[in-house]
């Protein structure tokens, strides 16, 4: 249980590390992320839709599967326009000694509103994972599905800061484990008495995969999609049906994507935008 304690400071972190630009080191993040270019071209990974990134500040929202997976848009982002580009933490991170210093040497800051509100003020790029564990650790019944709950955090951080949100789908992670049950729960029932609160317990529906593969059957893919420009004004952060409806906005735009990929994957034609009703 010694790698859980709260406050273990026996690798040198500081609290502070975790802020904006607190411990981010441009050095361990080039070397990174070259590792990270590397291993994607390997496992073939797929990465679109770079060109619609704003120049200036913005949010970009993606869903959560597998989780670190999402570094390989990263590193494609980094590769082909040179900006950097901040990730939204979970707080569980800053209680893992080793994890969190390579998180915060990265750019990964704990996601707190006055961290992204610093990091978009300074024009950079944001990647926040609304779903947070929950989503991450899903059964598998409810694959690349959004499980968002109430947050509505990310989308103040965009009105108050006039920040477009970018949508990323993140395609294949998913697919990677067949989760069932609810993880959180369990994390609740089997590791609170242990001082392991917060800490979800996946279950895999398989001890181990029928076959071992090499490389991911389905091949990860990220499609990044058009912005979205906040349809308020900084001064409508804390209007409830602002948040509801740019976050709705954000949800369906994240869904559309996700939706044309699956069936792109499945060589099922979605068509052309067409209204008109069909006979």
């Amino acid at each position: 249980m010694f790698f859980f304690v709260p406050g273990m400071t026996l690798d040198g972190f500081d609290p502070r590390d975790a802020q904006a630009f607190g411990g981010y080191s441009p050095d361990t993040s080039e070397h990174f992320y070259g590792w990270v270019q590397r291993l994607a071209r390997w496992l073939h990974v797929e990465v679109d839709g770079i060109e619609n990134l704003p120049a200036g500040r913005a949010l970009l929202v993606a869903n959560h599967a597998f989780g670190w997976d999402v570094a390989f848009a990263v590193a494609a982002i980094r590769a082909r326009t040179g900006r950097n580009v901040f990730v939204l933490g979970e707080h569980l991170f800053w209680r893992v000694p080793l994890i969190r210093q390579l998180a915060c040497k990265v750019g990964t800051v704990d996601g707190t509103r006055e961290n992204v509100d610093e990091l978009l003020s300074a024009d950079q790029l944001v990647l926040v994972l609304p779903g947070g564990m929950r989503e991450a650790v899903k059964p598998g019944a409810l694959r690349y599905r959004l499980l968002w709950g109430h947050r509505h955090g990310f989308v103040r951080a965009a009105i108050h800061n006039q920040a477009p949100i970018v949508p990323v789908a993140a395609l294949g992670a998913d697919d990677l484990f067949d989760f069932v049950g609810d993880a959180i729960a369990r994390g609740h029932r089997f590791l609170d008495p242990i001082g392991l609160s917060g800490v979800p317990l996946p279950r895999p529906r398989h001890l181990l995969p029928h076959h071992l593969h090499v490389r991911p059957r389905k091949p990860l893919r990220y499609v990044i999609g058009e912005p979205i420009a906040p349809p308020f004004p900084a001064s409508s952060e804390d209007d409830p049906q602002a948040l509801r409806t740019l976050r709705w906005m954000s949800e369906g735009a994240l869904h559309e994507l996700i939706d044309l990929e699956l069936a792109r994957r499945a060589h099922v034609s979605m068509g052309r935008g067409d209204d008109a009703p069909h006979a």
